[in-house]
């Protein structure tokens, strides 16, 4: 697993503090609690760094919390029952955007807390229970020493929406580009069709058996299968001309939202359990208009890959991409009535008019390669020699350049991370949800998110 380690290290809480001033467009960095000799991250030096006494958070709360993330520390010398803590929390989120709360599971300063919160599940509950709206629970690395033992809470602003399943009515349409993808396209659609999300299929004239296996589901949630382009196959793979199409598409069909996904991908919701219609359901009521994910890429480890079977379940082990394309992946947007621009960012950032973006990525979960057989037939038959030149000039394409004359597809479980619950979820929380800690620099184009 690659990670930035001077990103992850000692100012990991501090970097994602002031990453969520800046997404929630809020001047300033709250730090509550007793006055600690603390900086903003140097990522954004525009920031404030204010420091706020449990009192001044309170009846009547400091003016400063307005347009601010709050971040605290709970295991500080505080009052034995926290409660001090507790209600300036309370209070500053009335007004504060957001807050991180951070705490070291042996530092507790309460008796009757000492061995019962010793993990995130049993942090979040113990701050729900105590009135406070709990967004993402999670571990951090590299803070004060813990390595990965301190535990880290997103509170959301208490009058932010609760989470809830999108109604009938709420309709998002992914567009899917396509190309030689029968193995996976069957297993993708229907992950889709199960959420209630609708799929316009963009096919590149695939010369495998991608559209004749996508053909049952239409009028089953598969809106149509085109052929693209329209006069036939062409000689190169011209991902310009498809994402322009894209851009026209999203014009003719009446969604809510659209996705532009691929069909070796999952999304998910950052939250467990939520998939991607119902988290972009949230997203729509707080105010959102666009969404960014963090891409894992899923590695075949043996050659046991079976087509039949859902990609999903058979690919468990990963790594964060530290891909520069995938610096932003800005790839699902709310219909605002006007036409986007995918083309000119190779598809990985959309722009328009009235774009939010919210500040917690979804989750991308990409599955390139499913077996060396699979890597050798796509990569070094069929897309290498099909690229674009000129497309090949802009530094498109270049994913494969770094390949041996003879790869290896295969890769050494040790070097990743198996998926489930923690290390999903937990155990990278800021680096999942905000990139902190995995992308170094970001592409030339990539541009601020409002």
């Amino acid at each position: 697993m690659r990670l930035v380690e001077h990103v992850v290290g000692t100012r990991a809480i501090s970097a994602f503090a002031a990453y969520l001033a800046r997404h929630f467009g809020c001047p300033r960095v709250v730090e509550l609690g007793p006055a600690r000799d603390t900086q903003p991250a140097p990522d954004w030096p525009e920031l404030a760094d204010v420091q706020l006494e449990h009192r001044e958070a309170m009846d009547p709360p400091d003016d400063r919390l307005a347009s601010s993330v709050i971040s605290c520390r709970l295991d500080a010398a505080e009052p034995r029952d926290g409660e001090t803590t507790l209600a300036a929390l309370r209070a500053g989120l009335d007004h504060a955007s957001a807050a991180i709360v951070t705490v070291d599971p042996d530092g507790w300063q309460a008796d009757d807390l000492r061995g019962r919160v010793r993990g995130p599940v049993e942090l979040g509950r113990w701050l729900s229970d105590h009135g406070l709206n709990v967004d993402f629970v999670g571990r951090a690395g590299g803070v004060a020493g813990w390595e990965r033992r301190a535990l880290v809470a997103v509170l959301g602003n208490t009058h932010d929406p609760a989470r809830r399943a999108a109604p009938v009515g709420f309709r998002v349409v992914a567009i899917m580009p396509t190309y030689n993808e029968e193995d996976v396209i069957t297993h993708t659609l229907g992950y889709l069709v199960d959420q209630g999300i609708e799929i316009y299929m963009l096919d590149n004239w695939s010369t495998d058996r991608t559209v004749e296996r996508a053909r049952p589901l239409l009028d089953r949630g598969l809106l149509a299968i085109e052929r693209f382009p329209a006069a036939g196959p062409s000689g190169t793979y011209d991902l310009r001309d498809i994402l322009t199409r894209v851009e026209e598409v999203s014009m003719t069909l009446d969604a809510d939202w659209y996705v532009l996904h691929d069909a070796d991908e999952r999304r998910r919701g950052p939250w467990p359990g939520v998939g991607l219609r119902d988290g972009l359901y949230h997203v729509d009521r707080c105010g959102f208009t666009c969404i960014d994910h963090t891409t894992l890429n899923f590695w075949p480890t043996d050659n046991r890959y079976d087509p039949t079977r859902d990609v999903e379940q058979q690919l468990t082990s990963f790594e964060f991409s530290d891909h520069p394309g995938h610096f932003h992946q800005r790839r699902a947007w709310k219909n605002l009535g006007q036409r986007v621009a995918l083309a000119r960012t190779a598809g990985h950032d959309v722009f328009f008019d009235g774009r939010l973006v919210y500040p917690f990525r979804f989750l991308l979960k990409h599955y390139p390669i499913r077996s060396q057989a699979h890597g050798e037939r796509k990569i070094l038959r069929e897309r290498r020699s099909r690229f674009n030149a000129e497309e090949r000039s802009f530094g498109w394409h270049a994913q494969y350049d770094v390949l041996d004359p003879s790869p290896r597809f295969l890769r050494d479980p040790a070097d990743l991370e198996q998926a489930n619950q923690e290390t999903l979820y937990e155990k990278y929380m800021i680096e999942r949800l905000s990139g902190i800690g995995i992308f170094r620099e970001p592409p030339a184009w990539a541009t601020p998110p409002r």
